[in-house]
C-alpha cells in the first residue's frame, strides 16, 4: 500500500516537475520581432554565447525627404559615435552580444550579462533576457543596476527572409 501511495504521488508530481524545469539554453534561438514591429532580430547559438543580429527592418531605406540627404539609401548606423562605423548598414548589425545562459537557484532560466545596442543613440547597454513563454522574450536593458532599466517584449516570428510573396486576396 505504501508503494502505491508513492507511485500515485509521483504521477501527480511528475507533470508539475516537468513544467518547472528550466528552458534549455538554445530556447531563445530564432527570430524575434521587436515591440512596435520595427525590426526582427535573429538570436543564434555560438558556443556558450547567444549573439543577436538585425535581419529585417520595417523601414530598411531612408525616406525620400530624409533631412540628412540619404533618401532612398539603406538605413545605416548613423548615430554611432565612431565615424568609421556610421556608414555600416543596420541590417546585419550585431545588436546583442556576450549573453550567456544561467539557471538560478529557483530554476529560472535567464540569459544574462549581455550587451544590447541602441541604434537610435549609438550606445551599448547591459541586458538580461528571459522567456515569458515559448513565443515571448522579455528583454531588459539597463545601465549599471538592473533595477533602473527598461523591459520590452519581443515576439517569436518565422524567418522574415523565408516568407513567400504576399498574394492578393481573391
Amino acid at each position: 500500500m505504501r508503494y502505491a501511495k508513492i507511485a500515485l504521488l509521483l504521477c501527480f508530481l511528475g507533470p508539475a516537475a516537468a513544467l518547472a524545469a528550466p528552458q534549455p539554453p538554445e530556447a531563445i534561438a530564432g527570430f524575434w520581432q521587436t515591440e512596435g514591429d520595427e525590426a526582427v532580430i535573429r538570436i543564434a547559438v555560438d558556443g556558450h554565447r547567444f549573439p543577436g543580429t538585425i535581419v529585417w527592418l520595417a523601414e530598411d531605406h531612408y525616406p525620400g525627404d530624409d533631412p540628412k540627404g540619404m533618401g532612398g539609401q539603406p538605413v545605416v548606423d548613423r548615430y554611432n559615435p565612431d565615424p568609421a562605423k556610421q556608414a555600416r548598414p543596420l541590417i546585419g548589425l550585431q545588436l546583442l552580444k556576450n549573453l550567456h545562459y544561467h539557471v538560478s537557484d529557483n530554476d529560472r532560466a535567464r540569459w544574462v550579462d549581455g550587451r544590447i545596442y541602441d541604434t537610435e543613440h549609438g550606445k551599448w547597454y547591459d541586458c538580461n533576457l528571459w522567456l515569458a513563454d515559448a513565443d515571448h522574450l522579455r528583454v531588459h536593458g539597463y545601465i549599471g543596476v538592473p533595477l533602473l532599466g527598461k523591459t520590452t517584449t519581443w515576439t517569436r516570428v518565422p524567418d522574415p527572409n523565408q516568407r513567400g510573396p504576399v498574394l492578393p486576396e481573391s
